[in-house]
């Protein structure tokens, strides 16, 4: 196998950045949903109300990306605000109809299981043959990373297995569970509900997989990937904790 694309979150449930190069650490990777968006009883914006996030309508319409250390959010008119300036929380709380503001990540992760998101090219084509009249694109997803995969593989073929990608390594825990999310418009992909609806028919819910890091290293588009069983005996290393 190997990386065929690799993508960043900078804010939660913001549209995201694609990147040629990920640094990986024990928290995941570096600078991946590292701010959310919160309202004022302190849940942080999503695509769906748990115990922890709320539904926020018009959140994949703004962009978030890395710049310089910093992290910039865009506007669908152009405009463009460093996270950390003053006026952030107005524009966005304006834009959102309601009142939010941005958070850095505390010491609970923002994510909203596994700490690295993988998806196979393999499930992606397969899940296409299925939909054939979807748009489905890998955005969608909002993975970190997509492989490219043989035909025949599937999520169920990396769960307990390491991949190791140059001097990093991450170890497939459990598959993704998937929720309306999948099928909202962003970009040029529209509204496809059929998209959420195929995936539950065909797998529960799952659709891709999550991945711990075992060992922290810089990974690059185009990087070969090795798949292998994890020795019983591995623990993560102290450097990562």
């Amino acid at each position: 196998m190997r990386i065929q694309a690799l993508w960043r979150y900078p804010v939660k449930s913001l549209l995201g950045e694609s990147c040629q190069e990920l640094d990986l650490d024990g928290r995941g990777v570096v600078g991946d949903r590292a701010f959310a968006l919160a309202d004022t009883a302190g849940k942080l914006g999503s695509g769906k109300t748990t115990t922890r996030f709320t539904r926020m309508d018009g959140l994949f319409s703004l962009r978030a990306r890395s710049f310089e250390n910093r992290v910039l959010i865009s506007f669908p008119d152009g405009r463009e605000f460093d996270i950390e300036d003053p006026a952030i929380n107005h524009e966005l709380s304006a834009y959102l109809e309601r009142q939010v503001m941005a958070v850095a990540e505390n010491e609970i992760p923002h994510f909203d299981d596994g700490a690295v998101h993988v998806l196979l090219s393999s499930e992606l084509a397969r899940l296409q043959r299925l939909v054939p009249d979807a748009q489905i694109d890998c955005r969608r997803f909002r993975a970190n990373m997509v492989l490219d995969a043989p035909d025949h593989m599937r999520d169920d073929d990396l769960i307990g297995k390491v991949l190791t990608l140059g001097d990093a390594k991450l170890e497939v825990t459990h598959e993704t569970e998937r929720c309306r999310m999948v099928t909202m418009a962003q970009d040029e992909l529209r509204f496809e509900p059929a998209v959420l609806k195929t995936i539950v028919q065909e797998t529960g819910m799952n659709f891709g997989v999550y991945a711990r890091v075992i060992q922290r290293g810089r990974i690059h588009a185009g990087q070969s990937v090795d798949l292998s069983a994890q020795p019983r005996a591995h623990r993560i290393s102290d450097s990562l904790r």
